[in-house]
């Protein structure tokens, strides 16, 4: 989204703060609602197109799984939405929320979004300027100049010059594009980029490849004061483009398309495996005779085998020597009844690759037709199509010990389900770096955030706090205090009862249970 575009909705938000607002909603892990007295503030965190966008509509239901990140934003996010401010024209802006009283203070925050295509990012900042969280992490692995890591200070995206086309005199704008082509305005002029360098073209009907006369200049100077006022209408008329509605129903059909050739084609991709198991099988199979002649020659020559051999050479029946690989704890016979049990092995998978075959070519056939299909269904259907493959979403994983989720960044999170698995999982799964956490005052579930000798982000730590209140008795609960530390800090005296232990130098987090754990699995 461009410069001039954000100024556009910033101005239509800015008359209505400060606002009264209302909790956050996410339908879904790259969207951020904020319900507003008057309308709902949207910021789409995709790439390639992230944006903000102020609606008049009522805000969607909350979805069914949100972030780490997103349940770090509803806690820390949660006052009165006081300003909003948008960097010169460039694509950051950030929202300002007072603190808010209650059952657990909160203190002021800021939230900045940053919609620059593929780097787009959504950061929360204490009131020192301070990242608490953000959608995307970026360590110095992936950018050693400017890291977003909970803890460090916000570092913003480097300062460039460049000239406000809303306080820059029509004189001076003249004398910086004279000369100039259309193509390289955006060079100069701040919050223009490609698309509103077409729409420049499209309204004054000029090429954009070539330099500006003295007439064409002045023709692009009188749209780009129009541009300034109202540049989504000129993008609108210009390109032709459809009403907001449409785009979002676009991008939600090429969404479920996205998720149903992939759906869809992880379940081809393991019929096609199995297809290649069963063409291995027959292979397999051909070298039958052959084992049985060796256990007919093992029979034959049984008195030469000697004991404990895991090898012999023999002369077989048309006088050519053979080598044959024995088990050492068998005899000469035992091992004869080997190769007669390999083949039969081997026939047996042939026989039934030769029944299962059918069955999956005829699957092999309906996924590819149903790949091929889906550009024609309708928007319903798709979606129909898709709670069909997916009805549950992302499921929990159980590991040998406890339930095992994923939680923000690729954390495992591991829950106990009874005293005796919350004993495995503190004191023999549990490493020393480990952040362990119980909920306090009530009896429930140990949790275990696997840190793999790494600092783990405080979304994270939340997200396993929301699963140890909903494993608990305080499941039912708001505000469940959740106690949380290294697994170095925890000990059992000897003689507790499961599940009893004693720990120190924790802290102590306020947070709502997961109502639906089961369906809140998240990958970072």
């Amino acid at each position: 989204m461009e410069g001039l575009l954000i100024a556009e909705e910033l101005r239509r938000l800015q008359r209505l703060l400060p606002s009264r607002r209302f909790s956050w909603r996410f339908p879904d892990a790259h969207t951020f609602v904020l319900p507003l007295e008057r309308g709902s503030l949207w910021l789409f965190n995709r790439p390639p197109n992230p944006r903000i966008e102020l609606r008049d509509s009522a805000p969607p239901p909350p979805g069914r799984s949100h972030s780490g990140f997103q349940d770090l934003l509803a806690a820390r996010a949660a006052g009165v939405l006081v300003a909003s401010e948008q960097r010169k024209l460039d694509r950051v802006l950030s929202l300002e929320f007072s603190g808010a009283e209650g059952f657990v203070e909160t203190a002021a925050a800021t939230l900045i979004t940053e919609l620059t295509g593929r780097n787009c990012n959504v950061i929360l900042l204490d009131d020192n300027e301070i990242v608490l969280g953000a959608a995307r992490e970026i360590r110095s692995d992936i950018n050693r100049f400017r890291e977003i890591v909970a803890g460090r200070s916000y570092l913003p995206p480097p300062p460039y010059e460049k000239l406000d086309p809303r306080s820059t005199s029509r004189e001076d704008l003249r004398e910086s594009l004279t000369g100039s082509s259309l193509r390289s305005l955006r060079a100069t002029i701040d919050g223009i980029g490609p698309q509103l360098s077409r729409a420049l073209s499209r309204s004054t009907g000029l090429p954009d490849n070539r330099p500006l006369d003295e007439a064409e200049l002045e023709r692009v100077l009188d749209t780009l004061e129009r541009l300034v006022r109202e540049p989504s209408r000129v993008v609108r008329e210009a390109l032709e483009l459809p009403d907001a509605a449409t785009l979002r129903r676009r991008e939600r059909r090429k969404e479920l398309l996205e998720r149903l050739r992939r759906e869809i084609g992880r379940e081809l991709e393991l019929v096609e495996k199995r297809l290649t198991d069963l063409q291995r099988a027959r292979r397999a199979a051909a070298e039958a005779d052959k084992l049985r002649g060796h256990g007919d020659l093992l029979l034959a020559f049984a008195n030469r085998v000697p004991e404990g051999a895991a090898s012999v050479a023999l002369t077989d029946f048309s006088g050519e020597s053979v080598n044959l690989t024995l088990d050492p704890a068998k005899n000469g016979v035992a091992n004869a009844q080997g190769f007669y049990e390999r083949a039969r092995k081997r026939e047996a998978r042939a026989r039934q690759a030769d029944i299962r075959e059918p069955e999956l070519r005829n699957r092999q056939a309906e996924l590819s037709e149903q790949i091929a299909s889906l550009e024609s269904l309708s928007d319903e259907e798709l979606e129909s199509l898709l709670e069909r493959l997916s009805p549950a979403g992302k499921k929990q994983r159980k590991s040998g010990t406890g339930v095992k989720y994923v939680g923000p960044h690729g954390y495992a999170v591991l829950v106990g389900r009874s005293a005796r698995e919350n004993d495995a999982l503190t004191f023999k799964v549990a490493r020393s770096r480990d952040v362990w956490l119980h909920v306090q005052g009530y009896h429930g579930a140990h949790v275990i955030i696997q840190a793999e000798n790494r600092e783990v982000p405080f979304d994270t730590i939340l997200f396993a706090a929301q699963l140890a209140a909903a494993y608990s008795k305080a499941s039912d609960s708001e505000n469940v205090p959740v106690d949380y530390t290294q697994r170095k800090n925890v000990w059992k005296v000897k003689g507790q009862s499961a599940g009893a232990v004693n720990f120190t130098r924790h802290k102590t987090v306020y947070v709502t249970p997961s109502r639906r754990p089961a369906e809140e699995t998240q990958e970072g």
